[in-house]
């Protein structure tokens, strides 16, 4: 009896040492493909973001051998103007800028994040040839106060920027929260003009008032996820004193229209 409780100690023992070696051994095989994954990867350098009007250019930096981080692309256009890089949805992890006039170079992050995109706050123009207007045409007139100028009456840059992962996956990508950041022309003054947790959804710069009206969206039911089911907001931003946009409806709007429609 005696022995064979012996004996059963001893083969419970073994298991043991057998799953603590199995444990160990799996452990270093995932450190070790971890290490070489890292090993693989290397940084970058997208297409230069080029405009002859600016005295900066640009240059994304993306990770080569990246081809598990959706949504990144190895090659960024160039632009000959503001109008055509608006919006261009350009993807990277940080942005070179590069002064064509002193040589001088910075970067915009000093953090790891995905920039998810950037555009350019544009200004509008008078109209080049106001002798123009007394000619005839059988063309449809335009309406000049809706031409974009080449170059922006106002220096700044928007940037929609990934820097925290938090939907909690181990990566971060647009299920993630995104912010907007502004920056001037040569990705200096880098600030954050959107709440965090929230996703930037759409923007439009008012250049009168000199004020960005942003759409975001919260995670108003707080499962780390942005879908329709989350809420709308809007915020307003300074250019001139660029900081986390306010609230444009306030609570007691939103009590108001509550009793009015649902109550």
């Amino acid at each position: 009896m005696v022995t064979h409780q012996i004996l059963r100690k001893m083969s419970a023992a073994f298991v043991l040492l057998a799953v603590a070696l199995s444990c160990s051994s799996t452990t270093t095989v995932t450190q070790a493909q971890k290490v070489a994954e890292k090993q693989k990867l290397q940084v970058g350098y997208g297409d230069l973001i080029f405009d002859y009007e600016s005295e900066y250019m640009m240059i994304p930096v993306t990770l080569s051998g990246d081809e598990k981080q959706a949504g990144f692309p190895t090659v960024s256009p160039i632009y000959d103007s503001y109008e055509e890089s608006r919006g261009s949805g350009i993807v990277g992890y940080n942005m070179i800028f590069y002064n064509k006039n002193s040589g001088e170079s910075n970067i915009l992050l000093n953090k790891k994040a995905l920039i998810s995109k950037f555009e350019y706050l544009l200004g509008k123009q008078e109209p080049e040839n106001p002798s123009e207007g007394n000619v005839q045409t059988n063309q449809p007139k335009q309406n000049r106060s809706q031409k974009v100028s080449r170059k922006p009456q106002n220096q700044w840059l928007l940037f929609h920027i990934i820097d925290s992962d938090t939907n909690a996956d181990g990566k971060l990508d647009r299920a993630d929260a995104i912010i907007g950041y502004l920056s001037n022309l040569g990705g200096k003054s880098l600030q954050a003009i959107t709440p965090p947790d929230t996703q930037l959804m759409s923007w439009v710069f008012d250049e009168k008032s000199g004020g960005i009206f942003l759409t975001i969206r919260k995670d108003s039911d707080g499962d780390r996820k942005f879908t329709e089911k989350d809420g709308i907001d809007f915020v307003r931003v300074n250019v001139s004193q660029p900081n986390v946009g306010k609230e444009i409806i306030d609570g007691k709007t939103r009590q108001e229209l509550q009793k009015i429609i649902i109550n």
